[in-house]
């Protein structure tokens, strides 16, 4: 039992965003109480029902917790561990006596409010459930049904549920007069991240330099409990590295320490799938000017200026295709626009996708765009689209079943974003002709750019890249080299640069200073 006298406390002193979570659970929980009258007088059915449903950590418990805090409401609690006995009958009575206790406090006139946790393995669905849980759900279904047994307007006792797979429970638990409402509790955004880190380091000494802003903007896909756990790392590792400070009293956290935070706290909504900020910058790519200019207005500017767009009602591009020949960069442009808009990044290759178990490339695919929606901004990036995305019809082997299977998962995944913002899918090719035609039509590639073999001066911009962080030796011609190079691509610039520099190592490994590249060394690589 948990109650409650402070009638000042607010659930936004613990709790960042989620406003529609908090609207919903205040209203559920006190509108009875507040207004009896005004419901005996309209016949007024005061719902008694609400499920949350998110991903793990967005703070569904917290969000009850808090908000039954603030009412002074009664707060009994069931979860799986507690309904799950060995003994048949023992489970349906943990739960009698659960809506027991809270009746009793309901008709003292007190709020009252079950909240059952992890709902899904309570409840799950028919197909997948054991006699017992047959036995728990039948009990759960009589004994929220009773409750709209009572008095129309009186205050009832009001269940609330979470899961993070909504899918998995019963389907007649979310119908009307048990669970009326569901409230999505899902990834916070920049500003709902900026207040839960205000909350977690109010009580942390942070230097002035700290820019929390930053920290929140930088943090795409972390829920309440991610941007706990970062605090804490940063907490932990300053104390590590200052250790006479902290014991002297003067000890505060620096923007280092949440780099390193940062470094140690991933998402936790996206483990299992390969995301990440790109380091790549466009300075890292030689050449392509136009393109870049494209890619920016194309990528970085409905990311990072959706309000812009909202204004004028200008519908950003949902899906590029990159096309040209291999080594030309298609891939390293495609992960300098995700740095520039600072948007996570998810890969996925053609290969990869392509396996012949039967749904697993479906899934994998499916579960990508779940998660990249969970982390916006996101990029979702296909190398080798025209794998994934091969024309249909002419072959009835079993790879081309499964190729079909890929492009309707694919086509259906993009033809879904047009709900969803601030998700952009980028994908390279150097066979556009072998894509499918459905995928080309405006709503999916909207754009089709052609990624072009460096010209002469992309060619010396390719070498001056590569060549930044290296002495090379005052005899060394890069615009000559970028003649001499005529018809070298993007890969094999970079790979001659690398090659140069073994070649100057292995000629002098012992050398106390880098190595200077002398020109004789790029004219014999080119021989």
């Amino acid at each position: 039992m948990e109650t409650n006298k402070e009638t000042e406390w607010k659930a936004e002193e613990v709790i960042g965003g989620n406003v529609e979570a908090l609207r919903a659970l205040r209203e559920l929980i006190i509108f009875p109480h507040l207004y009896i009258q005004e419901a005996q007088k309209l016949g007024l059915k005061w719902p008694s029902g609400l499920l949350l449903h998110g991903p793990p950590g967005t703070g569904k418990t917290s969000l009850v917790r808090a908000v039954v805090r603030e009412c002074g409401a009664h707060l009994t609690v069931i979860s799986p561990h507690s309904v799950n006995r060995a003994h048949a009958g023992e489970s349906e009575k943990i739960l009698r006596e659960a809506f027991a206790e809270a009746s009793k406090h309901a008709k003292l006139g007190k709020p009252a409010v079950v909240f059952i946790d992890e709902i899904d393995s309570i409840c799950p669905r028919r197909d997948s459930r054991r006699e017992q849980d047959i036995r728990v759900t039948s009990q759960l279904f009589m004994l929220m049904d009773s409750q709209n047994s009572l008095s129309t307007f009186m205050p009832k006792v009001v269940v609330v549920a979470s899961t993070n797979r909504v899918d998995a429970i019963d389907p007649a638990l979310r119908r009307s007069g048990r669970f009326d409402s569901e409230i999505d509790v899902t990834t916070p955004n920049e500003e709902e991240r900026l207040q839960i880190l205000k909350l977690y380091t109010k009580r942390l000494p942070l230097d002035p330099t700290v820019d929390l802003q930053s920290i929140a903007s930088s943090c795409n896909g972390y829920v309440g409990a991610d941007l706990e756990a970062l605090c804490r790392e940063a907490a932990m590792f300053a104390a590590k590295e200052h250790p006479d400070e902290n014991q002297g009293g003067v000890f505060s956290l620096t923007m280092d320490d949440w780099v390193h935070a940062k470094s140690k706290v991933r998402p936790s909504i996206t483990r299992g799938v390969t995301v990440e900020i790109p380091k790549v910058s466009w300075d890292d790519i030689g050449g392509l000017q136009e393109l870049k200019i494209k890619l920016k207005q194309s990528v970085e500017w409905p990311l990072k200026h959706s309000s812009a767009f909202s204004r004028l009602g200008v519908s950003p591009v949902r899906g590029i295709l990159l096309h040209g020949p291999p080594g030309c960069s298609k891939t390293t442009l495609a992960k300098a626009a995700a740095h520039a808009a600072q948007a996570s990044f998810f890969s996925l290759s053609g290969a990869e996708l392509f396996s012949m178990y039967v749904g697993e490339g479906e899934a994998l695919l499916r579960n990508t765009f779940r998660r990249a929606r969970l982390a916006a901004p996101s990029i979702i990036f296909f190398d080798e689209a025209d794998i994934v995305a091969a024309k249909r019809g002419g072959n009835s082997s079993g790879s081309s079943t499964v190729g079909e299977r890929l492009l309707s998962t694919l086509l259906t995944e993009m033809d879904g974003l047009e709900q969803a913002k601030g998700i952009l899918v980028l994908a390279a090719t150097n066979r556009p002709y072998a894509i499918d035609s459905a995928l080309m039509r405006p709503g999916r590639f909207d754009l089709v750019l052609y990624v072009p073999p460096p010209d002469l001066e992309a060619r010396y911009e390719i070498l001056r890249v590569h060549t930044r962080h290296i002495n090379v030796a005052s005899d060394v011609d890069l615009r000559q080299l970028a003649k001499d190079t005529e018809l070298f691509n993007g890969a094999e610039l970079e790979g001659l640069c690398r090659e140069a520099g073994f070649l100057a190592l292995r000629e002098n490994i012992s050398a106390k200073i880098f190595y200077l590249l002398a020109s004789s060394i790029f004219t014999s690589m080119l021989m």
